[in-house]
């Protein structure tokens, strides 16, 4: 596995200019260290003394050795005080990180949100002295092999400050369903990576995404789906400029999820294909237990019916699983506790009617609740006013007393994925759409209109084989700096 850091930033800040004549300090001999050596390092050794007591010597950067978006800047203070990094890459935009109390002596903060291939200006800024401008850094190429997208819808003004990167996971080998070489990777609104890791040769990566905790990720390394499969799954737990852990899920071929104390659930084809098991593991656990089984979970299966999964999604006010299997096209509600089937719906028989009957959903993905308590899935078209071959979303309400699931949404993607998919309900009101091997990430308002749309290779309709590259689960990510190893 080859990894790839990058260098986000988060909050706008405007230049620090001291315009006290009475007190600022006019001597500007900087002693500074003008050696422009190719290491990147840009030693200042400035006396930066203002009047009090601290002082700031020995300002360098460098770029992270393992991810070439990210990078470093180290300093020597004298005392003790507040101090952040603000870096600009953008014309007339200056972002910052975080601001921390430092202790004196040497420390190091780390920059992260800066797209791959890019050279961005940079100032330390501690608290009693003058900010020292650094000399511009360049972070790494895009990592060879990274399949890069395409904005093609963008309205910022439409947009959720705490929805400013995207985090999802590509096979950059077309084809739609398939192996190959998966990348997870997060890229900003203007569809630049900014972090990225790839997986060994014929790994899938599907159900990428951010802890419950929200300060470090997850993703899937599975060769389940291959031709023999692979059955030591495993699950990557890493800040982004750091792996710290890698947990076994044995069986787990698409979707998991993580609970709030850490729990790992996930559908399991480890007994045999097509005998799938829900599987649930503690944090501290190395060993998964059975909560429930489609033979015995869904009365409806008969007998040359079979299940896999497509989709998992915990909901923690119930403390229910969601859980959707593409083979018969059916989705079903497990309670954690006792492992039992709630409800069910779709092609297996005895589940939820629909109303009305022709806005069934099929070879559905990305099942969720939202907020409101209704069912979202990402869906094939085969529901009123539809535009011919393409992919929806749904929304229903779950009508639990009579047995049925009301339509009360459709929406349109104007693409067409023969597999995968996610939809998500977010906090603005908007829903982000991950639409499969149609190779499309976009988020709607409530009118059914797009307001940022990205496209890799596949485009609208995925027919032809060599231009349909599948992604997987996505999710949006406000502040990457939550997402950094702990100081």
């Amino acid at each position: 596995m080859s990894l790839a850091l990058l260098v986000a930033c988060s909050g706008s800040t405007t230049d620090e200019t001291d315009t006290d004549a009475d007190t600022a300090d006019a001597d500007t001999d900087s002693d500074a260290d003008s050696d422009t050596d190719t290491d990147t390092d840009t030693d200042s050794d400035a006396d930066t003394d203002t009047g009090t007591t601290q002082s700031v010597t020995d300002v360098s950067a460098r770029l992270h050795p393992n991810m070439g978006s990210l990078f470093y800047v180290s300093w020597t203070q004298s005392e003790p005080g507040d101090a952040h990094v603000e870096v600009s890459f953008d014309p007339g935009v200056w972002e910052s990180t975080p601001t921390h109390a430092w202790d004196a002596g040497t420390n190091e903060q780390i920059v992260v949100g800066v797209p791959f291939g890019t050279t961005a200006e940079w100032r330390l800024v501690v608290d009693g002295a003058n900010p020292i401008d650094g000399d511009p850094i360049t972070t790494d190429p895009v990592p060879a092999g990274l399949p890069l997208g395409t904005v093609t819808v963008s309205d910022p003004g439409a947009w959720d400050a705490d929805h400013k990167y995207l985090l999802t996971s590509i096979n950059a080998d077309a084809g739609g369903w398939r192996s190959g070489h998966y990348w997870t990777f997060i890229v900003d609104r203007d569809g630049r990576p900014v972090w990225a890791v790839s997986n060994g040769r014929n790994l899938w990566t599907l159900f990428a995404q951010v802890s419950v905790t929200g300060d470090y990720l997850l993703w899937d390394e599975s060769g389940v789906n291959n031709f023999p499969p692979v059955d030591d799954t495993k699950v990557h737990y890493a800040w982004l400029d750091e792996e710290f852990d890698v947990r076994i899920a044995v069986g787990l071929h698409h979707a998991f999820v993580q609970l709030p104390d850490g729990t790992l659930a996930w559908g399991s084809q480890h007994a045999r294909p097509g005998r799938e098991e829900l599987m649930v593991m503690g944090p501290t656990e190395t060993e998964p237990t059975v909560l429930w089984t489609c033979r015995d979970g869904l009365p409806g299966i008969v007998n040359d019916q079979y299940c896999i999964s497509n989709g998992l999604f915990y909901n923690a006010a119930t403390d229910t699983f969601l859980y959707s299997h593409y083979t018969n096209e059916t989705l079903v509600e497990i309670d954690h506790a006792t492992g039992q089937t709630l409800w069910y719906a779709g092609d297996t028989g005895g589940g939820y009617a629909f109303d009305p009957p022709d806005s069934k959903f099929n070879w559905q993905h990305g099942i969720s609740y939202t907020d409101a308590g209704t069912l979202l899935v990402s869906s094939e078209n085969r529901v009123p006013g539809g535009s011919g071959q393409s992919t929806f979303l749904l929304e229903y309400d779950v009508d639990h007393t009579n047995r049925v699931l009301h339509a009360v949404w459709a929406n349109d993607a104007h693409a067409h994925a023969d597999t995968n998919g996610q939809a998500w309900r977010l906090d603005n009101g908007h829903t982000l759409h991950l639409v499969g091997s149609a190779s499309v990430a976009r988020e709607v308002d409530g009118a059914g209109d797009d307001v940022w749309r990205m496209e890799w290779g596949g485009g609208r309709v995925c027919n032809d084989p060599d231009s349909c590259l599948l992604i997987g689960h996505g999710q949006f990510i406000g502040d990457l700096y939550a997402l950094t190893k702990p100081l």
